[in-house]
């Protein structure tokens, strides 16, 4: 058996049952969304609302409608939440600390002594897991492309769901795989940051506010869409699955240029450790 094909078996065998939650969670949503429908339910409690505002005293019919719609809506956005974590979180454990961890451990010299050089021993070792990880946001991508959620959380189209799952969580991997290849431990945990922050500083700069009163903030933006995760990026290629948009090829080259950064300095690393396996 070849090491990529190696790589793809270990890498399901190790993450067979964090990939079974997450995709529990989505069949929740799924499930949810078809068996009270959301949308429907935000409208009626909007309406109850409104018709609550003339100061009236409210029946107990729409305090009982503001309570289901309060419990579905809440139950929802949690399973919503817990599957959009969960699958990114997926995509940032799946190459582990391979690299850093074998490091460490000593064990990366049973490879070293291998004919095969390291980086290409790790490299193909990434292709599985790469192969491993895309099936599986493929699956999490079309359960929740399937599921009638409300307007406006979602790109425009069932295949731009699917996309943006795939393309957020196999350049997480990359992300993930490039810090532990960098000789770094918990590379996971370090991605996982370095997400988090990405997504606060580009909330912050499409910030209206900010927008209108600070006028570098749109060329600042642009420069830091090639240095943080591309969140806003690859929402915008895929809203080019829309009938009527046209497809945005700037962001296209934004996103490739991100996974071949991350490659890139995966293999930089990489190559330093090759010539220094044991960190002494």
């Amino acid at each position: 058996m070849n090491i990529l094909k190696a790589s793809l078996r270990n890498a399901l065998h190790r993450r067979w049952k964090f990939a079974l939650v997450v995709f529990l969670f989505g069949a929740g949503v799924l499930v949810l969304s078809h068996a009270y429908p959301v949308a429907e339910t935000l409208e009626r409690m909007q309406a109850v609302g409104e018709a609550m505002e003339g100061g009236t005293e409210p029946t107990s019919e729409q305090i009982e409608t503001m309570t289901r719609g309060a419990v579905t809506v809440l139950l929802f956005s949690l399973l919503n939440l817990a599957f959009g974590f969960g699958t990114i979180l997926f995509a940032f454990l799946m190459p582990g600390g391979m690299v850093a961890n074998e490091r460490r451990s000593g064990a990366i010299m049973l490879w070293a002594q291998h004919p095969m050089p390291l980086r290409s021993f790790y490299l193909r070792q990434y292709a599985g897991i790469q192969v491993a990880t895309f099936a599986a946001l493929l699956i999490f991508g079309v359960t929740g492309a399937v599921a009638v959620l409300p307007s406006g959380t979602v790109p425009a189209t069932e295949l731009g769901e699917v996309l943006s799952v795939c393309l957020r969580g196999v350049l997480a991997c990359a992300i993930s795989f490039a810090i532990t290849a960098l000789g770094i431990r918990r590379a996971a945990l370090f991605a996982l940051l370095y997400y988090l922050l990405s997504g606060a500083v580009g909330s912050l700069l499409e910030n209206p506010i900010i927008l209108e009163n600070w006028s570098a903030a749109e060329s600042v933006s642009t420069v830091l869409s090639f240095v943080i995760f591309p969140i806003g990026v690859i929402n915008d290629l895929v809203a080019g699955f829309a009938s009527g948009v046209a497809w945005d090829w700037g962001a296209t080259g934004v996103a490739i240029y991100h996974f071949l950064l991350w490659t890139g300095i995966a293999w930089l690393g990489l190559r330093r450790i090759e010539k220094r396996p044991l960190k002494l």
